[in-house]
């Protein structure tokens, strides 16, 4: 009896190789494909992170909707139509989604009850770069292309004051009482006081900060360079611990949720990082990653390129562990 074996058979019935980059602690790289999600929802169009309020709501930049999401049974409902191309990172404040569009260059006030744009504000600004963050009184729009953070009233839905910043900054986020910025080319963090819009501190973290996040008490930075994550401590200012994820030169995201840090960048859809050890303890290797949120529970990954959504349980995600 003669056996033939194609090449490509015996590549599948071979272990796969180990990633290159990452984190080489034993136990701590698994396969994404072992990971089960929840729900899998297509987005046609999906153009950016979802955004949580009762439901989930995620951009469609090609047919200029935001498609409603059941938190419950995971089916898309009725989208909301009627938006400039949304893209960006979208915020839930104020009663209200808003929703940058990459058409017009305005901010979107969106009524999710009424399932409907109830104001645009004229920013000047538009693309998939446009980030919103909100504080107590205020929203604040950064956009990578421009140097300005822009300060607007959602009572009168418009833009009251500008900001000038270093080029190229490209993360804003509002916590610990402050409005933090990451700007890359700078290897800095700026700490801005929101009651006189100045600037208090400039903290030096990794190279290449890209992106922020906030939770057990600190402000977590990816920093794009070397792979590392700077954790800041708010009421000293200064970095406390750094996180190595051995993935340089990878743009991604970064969430706080059910105690751990979260982050995901190409080839690395998911990592959780322990905050009580500053360690990575679970990196998920595989296709796809870059950008996740945290909400109604679970832990969402935005396939753009893919066309859809995935939810993942936290707890699931802690309890698969390498084979």
């Amino acid at each position: 009896m003669h056996l033939s074996v194609s090449l490509s058979i015996i590549l599948m019935l071979l272990p796969a190789a180990a990633p290159k980059t990452g984190v080489k602690t034993p136990g701590v790289q698994i396969p994404f494909a072992n990971l089960k999600s929840e729900a899998q929802i297509a987005v046609v169009g999906l153009s950016g992170v979802p955004v949580m309020t009762m439901m989930a709501f995620a951009p469609q930049k090609g047919t200029g909707a935001l498609l409603r999401i059941d938190a419950k049974t995971n089916k898309p409902g009725e989208a909301i139509g009627g938006l400039d191309q949304p893209c960006g990172q979208m915020v839930s404040a104020f009663r209200s989604l808003w929703v940058p569009g990459c058409g017009k260059k305005g901010l979107q006030r969106v009524d999710a009850r009424a399932g409907k744009v109830s104001a645009t504000v004229q920013t000047g600004l538009a693309g998939e770069g446009v980030i919103v963050a909100a504080s107590e009184d205020s929203l604040w729009v950064l956009a990578d292309a421009r140097t300005n953070l822009m300060r607007i009233d959602p009572e009168g839905n418009r833009v009251v004051s500008e900001l000038r910043l270093p080029a190229g900054c490209s993360a804003v986020l509002s916590a610990e009482s402050a409005v933090w910025i990451a700007c890359p080319q700078q290897g800095k963090v700026l700490r801005l006081d929101p009651k006189t819009e100045v600037i208090t501190n400039r903290i030096e973290t990794a190279a290449g900060p890209v992106a922020l996040a906030s939770g057990a008490g600190s402000i977590w930075v990816l920093c794009r360079n070397e792979g590392k994550i700077s954790r800041i401590d708010p009421k000293t200012n200064k970095v406390t611990a750094t996180v190595e994820l051995g993935v340089p030169n990878a743009e991604g995201s970064l969430e706080f949720g059910e105690g751990s840090v979260w982050a995901s960048v190409p080839g690395f859809p998911v990592m959780r990082i322990n905050p009580e050890t500053d360690k990575v303890v679970q990196q998920f290797t595989g296709e796809g990653g870059g950008l996740l949120r945290f909400g109604l529970g679970s832990l969402w990954l935005a396939d753009v390129k893919g066309g859809q959504l995935l939810r993942f349980d936290p707890k699931r995600v802690v309890a698969t562990l390498a084979e």
